[in-house]
């Protein structure tokens, strides 16, 4: 693969990571990110991240060559330059507090029970998302997730955001205790409208279709997913017990 050949900002994290010998892993964890995310930007299933800035700088790339290609017009940089914006307080819920959240996404004022949040610096481009943005920490418990998240991740979602095909997305189900996660499967589209099906992640839940998706509330899609340092290291200490 040339430079001359990377069109999408996706093949050109991936050029960059494999030109430093770096697997997907390993560009993760110096980044503190989730495997999964740099996986997603470079397959194109999301176009933006917070870790982008931190992404670049481990390349050893200029910010606006990662995202724009080295061929953006000098005019076009200096017209709309990547600042970075003020950080912002994300709050931070667990897939329990079902009341909490849907209260937040009518009123940004309310709070996660816990009082946590987590810090976004955002660039200007990725400031695009709305007010309702926030947060999810997963527990031991929420093996509706697993495994293509693990306890201790924290999934930023935004609600106001486009779902794309393939999408993991928060479900509601009005009387559950709890969120869960579905992946957005497109079946068929036409002028009417979009048929589609959430498919689970996990084999023991459920897939919905049909009349089922009625009773449901997708609150939006996973923008990014964040794995901090310490909850690695405690994954590890437990992957190696289970040994």
């Amino acid at each position: 693969m040339s430079e001359e050949n990377l069109q999408t900002m996706g093949t050109r994290v991936r050029y960059y990571r494999e030109r430093l010998g770096l697997s997907q892993d390993e560009l993760a964890l110096r980044v503190g990110a989730a495997q999964q995310t740099i996986q997603s930007l470079e397959s194109g299933k999301i176009r933006k991240s917070t870790f982008l800035p931190q992404i670049a700088k481990t390349l050893g790339v200029d910010f606006d060559t990662l995202l724009f290609g080295k061929l953006q017009p000098t005019s076009i940089k200096a017209s709309k330059p990547l600042l970075m914006a003020t950080a912002r307080r994300v709050p931070l819920f667990s897939t329990r507090d079902c009341e909490w959240v849907q209260a937040f996404l009518q009123d940004q004022a309310v709070q996660s029970p816990s009082g946590k949040w987590v810090s976004m610096d955002y660039s200007l481009p990725f400031a695009e998302s709305g007010s309702r943005l926030f947060a999810l920490k997963l527990g031991l418990s929420d093996e509706a997730f697993q495994p293509e998240f693990k306890p201790g991740d924290q999934l930023v979602i935004d609600p106001d955001a486009s779902i794309q095909p393939s999408d993991p997305v928060i479900v509601f189900k009005p009387g559950a205790e709890r969120l869960n996660l579905n992946r957005y499967r497109v079946l068929s589209q036409s002028g009417s409208g979009i048929d589609y099906e959430l498919v689970s992640i996990h084999p023991d839940f459920p897939s919905f279709a049909g009349a089922e998706l009625e009773n449901l509330q997708i609150l939006g899609p996973v923008l990014q997913v964040r794995r901090p340092v310490s909850s690695q290291v405690r994954l590890a200490v437990l992957e190696e017990q289970f040994r």
